[in-house]
């Protein structure tokens, strides 16, 4: 029997294989092997198929294994087939003022002229777009989550007497800008788990999704049509869950900046998917609800209604209805750039604006007196997660299974959190005197760690995981610390090579080593790696001493301190203590903040 050689992997074991198999089973047919032979080039051609059957199923098999797939595609599919929904880009998310001037009504204002603000409405600063979140009701000492946020400023004339009145709402603003897609539902689009994808790549959130009757609307519906029980379609995590909690309009709040709320079940839904390419696909369901043909029979509805959930068994949610127009309403925005400084939000661009006071001039003196300014930073912009950390998503998604039990379970449920509520840029969990402590950083407009996140962000990331930690879990959510660093870096180099061209070349490797786009929060800084990665460059012969300081204050920097002891106190610089190792604690994150000057490099 022959034997062929199947541990053969590359074109040059295919090559001496085949070699040594004609060698062996047919030396009278060929037996000149030299390069330029007929025989040479079909031998070197089977080995090159070889080679790339060989590759291609190596590579077919690595995109199917979590840890080892490098394409995108190969990564959101395994997300897909685990059940985990892809955040795409998060907006960046602050508090603004919105103040006007009001008439005085005896020793107050007059309440009649206090303006309504719908949610939607959009402002802007610094290249970036706002919207509000919630409607703005200037008669409400409250917002909508009911905390007190109505700050009431006289203003007076010469004589001291009051004139009018100043009333500013502090509210949340997040980045973005609403959009409608429009679509008429034809025949083709009534089928079983029908898709629809929207036109843009950054889509941020879906806000509504309704169905109107006829297929000619041309008019965009109003504000209440879109948020209208009746028609609007929901969007769930997946098709099989079917109760929402929505507002109960049969309860009378004791507080008018709370809406008494309900759990409904709901047929009419949909879910939402991340493309390959970035786009948002909706997914509706599989059923029908259509049975008045059997009206005609005189039975009574509440029958026909049972007779029709087994007939047309919705518990998947219902298919889009023919001869409709569906309206999507969503946001797009975010990215790293939606961050900006506080003090830049100042110009209001459309506004959804009501006075009803019963003197028309007022009215209108009203709503031009409107102004804005965001006294915090927008915070918690970001953009699409990266295929590592999508790698990890899956990881940490798999294993919780919609609950936070684990310190990995809760690491995974902050990166899930909806866009709109936003997010830190880093986080890390830890647990400290039997409480769930949260570690998170943001990112400024300039790409640079920050420890400021405001009250907001934290408040969203507590609610969101209260519906997923064990009861008897506390939660504590806190600034993580930034530890900027810089380095001094002696070199012995080849005196022929350029010397700018090999000081260019070190920082920026330095740099795209300490990208903090490639580091968490906790992790340590192993500096041998480093001197790997300098003495690979062109022209250095070797690297004499590298020194590291921990950048503090000034304006400039971080205030955060390392834990690791200093060589010298005025100078700061770090004491690696014979391991080359920066130590990183779980609530810390390094960062060189300007290469430009913090990385020195001196040849010699």
């Amino acid at each position: 029997m022959r034997k062929i050689n199947y541990s053969s992997r590359n074109f040059l074991d295919y090559r001496t294989s085949l070699i040594n198999y004609i060698e062996q089973y047919y030396p009278d047919i060929m037996s000149d092997f030299n390069d330029s032979s007929i025989g040479m080039m079909l031998v070197e051609l089977n080995a090159a198929i070889g080679d790339n059957l060989s590759f291609n199923i190596d590579k077919s098999f690595q995109e199917t294994q979590l840890d080892y797939a490098q394409e995108k595609e190969s990564i959101l599919s395994m997300a897909r087939t685990f059940g985990l929904n892809i955040p795409g880009k998060r907006p960046a998310i602050t508090i603004t003022d919105f103040s006007v001037i009001v008439p005085v009504s005896g020793d107050k204002y007059d309440v009649r002229y206090a303006p309504l603000i719908r949610r939607g409405s959009r402002i802007s600063g610094g290249n970036s777009v706002f919207e509000t979140v919630d409607d703005i009701d200037f008669s409400s000492p409250f917002n909508s989550g009911g905390t007190p946020n109505l700050i009431i400023i006289p203003n007076r004339d010469a004589n001291q007497n009051i004139k009018d009145y100043k009333l500013t709402k502090r509210e949340i603003v997040i980045n973005g800008t609403t959009k409608i897609y429009k679509k008429t539902i034809k025949a083709n689009d009534v089928k079983p788990f029908s898709e629809v994808i929207l036109p843009d790549d950054d889509v941020l959130s879906i806000e509504s999704v309704i169905m109107v009757d006829g297929d000619d609307y041309d008019v965009e519906p109003s504000h209440n049509e879109f948020y209208d029980v009746e028609n609007r379609w929901f969007e769930m995590e997946a098709l099989a869950e079917d109760m929402v909690f929505i507002e109960d309009f049969n309860k009378i709040t004791d507080n008018s900046g709370i809406k008494p709320g309900k759990w409904v079940r709901v047929d009419k839904k949909f879910i939402k998917e991340i493309t390959n390419n970035g786009f948002t696909k909706l997914i509706f369901g599989a059923g029908s609800s259509d049975v008045n043909s059997l009206k005609e029979f005189g039975v009574g509805n509440t029958l026909i209604n049972r007779i029709g959930d087994f007939i047309n068994n919705s518990s998947l949610g219902l298919k889009p209805v023919l001869n409709t127009t569906m309206f999507v309403k969503y946001r797009v925005g975010g990215g790293v750039n939606s961050n900006i400084g506080p003090n830049i939000l100042k110009s209001v661009d459309l506004v959804d604006m009501f006075v009803n006071g019963p003197e028309s001039s007022k009215n209108v003196a009203v709503k031009k007196s409107l102004t804005v300014n965001n006294p915090l930073p927008a915070m918690g912009g970001k953009n699409s997660p990266s295929v590592d950390e999508i790698r990890y998503l899956i990881k940490y998604n798999y294993s919780s299974q919609n609950r936070a039990i684990t310190i990995k379970d809760y690491h995974s449920r902050i990166g899930l959190m909806p866009g709109e509520f936003g997010v830190p840029f880093r986080s890390n969990v830890s647990e400290q005197q039997n409480k769930v402590v949260i570690a998170i950083l943001g990112i400024d407009r300039y790409g640079k760690l920050s420890n400021q996140s405001t009250d907001t962000l934290k408040n969203n990331i507590s609610e969101y995981l209260s519906d997923y930690r064990a009861i008897n879990d506390y939660v504590q959510i806190v600034d993580g610390k930034v530890i900027n660093i810089g380095f001094d870096i002696d070199l012995f180099v080849d005196k022929n090579q350029p010397k700018s061209q090999i000081i260019s070349e070190t920082i920026k490797l330095i740099t795209e080593h300490m990208d903090i786009n490639k580091h968490v929060m906790g992790t340590n800084i192993y500096l041998s790696q480093l001197y790997e990665v300098i003495n690979n460059i062109e022209g250095i012969l070797n690297v004499v001493d590298l020194k590291v300081f921990c950048k503090v204050g000034g304006g400039v920097y971080s205030l955060n301190e390392i834990n690791q002891p200093y060589l010298d106190e005025d100078t700061k610089q770090i004491d690696l203590l014979g391991e080359f190792t920066l130590f990183g604690e779980p609530n810390s994150m390094f960062e060189v903040k300007h290469p430009e000057k913090d990385v020195r490099v001196r040849i010699k």
